[in-house]
């Protein structure tokens, strides 16, 4: 009796057949969650968790998906990959989830995507974008709904080889977003402006928090402007700090302006910076994204941050997955997948084929004041640069994963 016990809990470890579909009688659809919750990942978990929860409700009232309610099962992920795959195996193993929503960080992401593949479990990206995950790290059970670092890097590229700027510096986080995001930027705006010349590349640490001794670093090359590939609380603190030291004054920054960032920098934040989002509220005109800032803001009383349009994004195209394939067995919803166009909140979008890359661009503006939002900064100006413009081509991934083998 003990040996079969032992072989049962042996196979279940192993990812078999005991765990690779939903559990019998299972009257719910369960995702699970690997969320970044601390330090700089802390207020892309609050607008996320806000949409996620928004939709299941809204899901539920009007009876579920395939007549089965949703439930979110969250595992914090501490910012860290190795956790972001113990937990990632507990949502499939333990509490029986059918799908999963990934974290914050790419590097965690990264890590996580592997127990996705193992399990064979769909699993969405909307927040983390490291382009790896559909290039060199790709499997048919992932998807992704955020414009890539390859689509952000080439985007920005793009936008800025337009500008008279030619001596550019850098500083990003030294972990696989910021590595992937500055090899995009350069490799684009190389081959667009050939004239360009790169004066420094400064690396911190994703937890940093004293940017002083990197801002003088920077100012000492004087270069013309310097494109950052911080985020969250590391972006707003560079800003503020960068501030006193004058460096305004004699150069230019660009960078993610995310919703979340522009209220956290606040008044210190300087106008006229070329910067992106990756969807931005105030500048997607769409009817579902209207109704949707509405809903959003009825209920909670701010505005959404781009991770809260991209989750629920993620979770729309989903829904339309399940529906679709008549199943919530993930083998079958990742084939419906592939290839899907779905109404998203940024207009008709469709996941490609190939990559399960979603067509979703980045939306370039400059910072400025408006009265309507008087605490805080958004772009104007704001347009899409299409994913199409900047993302690599079929041709372009089937070489990059033949050479990975």
């Amino acid at each position: 009796m003990k040996k079969v016990y032992v072989l049962a809990l042996s196979l279940v470890f192993a990812g078999g057949l005991l765990v690779s579909g939903p559990a019998f009688g299972q009257d719910k659809i369960k995702i699970g969650w690997t969320a970044d919750m601390p330090g700089v990942g802390a207020a892309f978990y609050k607008s996320q968790k806000e949409a996620i929860e928004m939709f299941i409700e809204e899901t539920n009232a009007k009876g579920g998906i395939l007549g089965k309610k949703l439930e979110l099962v969250i595992r914090d992920s501490q910012l860290k990959p190795d956790v972001g795959a113990t937990v990632a195996r507990e949502l499939i193993l333990n509490e029986k989830c059918d799908f999963l929503i990934g974290p914050t960080s790419s590097g965690v992401a990264l890590a996580v995507t592997k127990v996705a593949k193992e399990f064979k479990k769909v699993i969405f990206f909307h927040t983390s974008n490291s382009e790896k995950l559909t290039t060199s790290d790709w499997h048919p059970y992932m998807f992704q709904v955020v414009p890539h670092t390859g689509i952000e890097g080439g985007g920005m590229a793009l936008h800025l080889s337009k500008k008279p700027y030619k001596k550019y510096s850098f500083i990003g986080p030294d972990y696989a977003y910021g590595q992937d995001q500055w090899r995009s930027f350069k490799e684009a705006m190389t081959k667009a402006r050939p004239d360009v010349e790169f004066l420094d590349i400064v690396w911190v640490k994703l937890t940093e928090t004293n940017y002083g001794p990197f801002v003088s670093t920077l100012m000492s090359k004087n270069p013309e402007i310097v494109f950052s590939s911080l985020w969250g609380g590391g972006s707003s603190s560079f800003v503020k700090q960068a501030k006193p030291y004058g460096f305004f004054k004699k150069t230019t920054l660009s960078s993610l302006w995310d919703l979340d960032m522009l209220e956290a920098t606040g008044a210190d934040m300087p106008e006229g910076l070329l910067g992106y989002a990756r969807a931005p509220f105030y500048g997607i005109n769409t009817p579902d994204m209207k109704a949707f800032n509405k809903k959003y803001f009825d209920k909670y009383k701010d505005w959404p941050a781009d991770w809260a349009i991209m989750v629920y994004d993620g979770l729309l195209a989903l829904q339309e997955g399940i529906k679709k394939a008549n199943s919530v067995d993930s083998e079958k919803v990742s084939k419906v997948l592939s290839g899907l166009k779905w109404n998203s909140l940024r207009g008709p979008r469709y996941l490609r084929a190939e990559d399960h890359m979603a067509n979703v661009g980045i939306y370039v503006g400059t910072t400025v004041k408006d009265p309507n939002f008087k605490k805080y900064l958004i772009m104007k100006d704001v347009e899409e640069v299409p994913a199409e413009k900047v993302w690599m081509s079929v041709d372009e991934i089937k070489k990059l994963r033949q050479q990975q083998k």
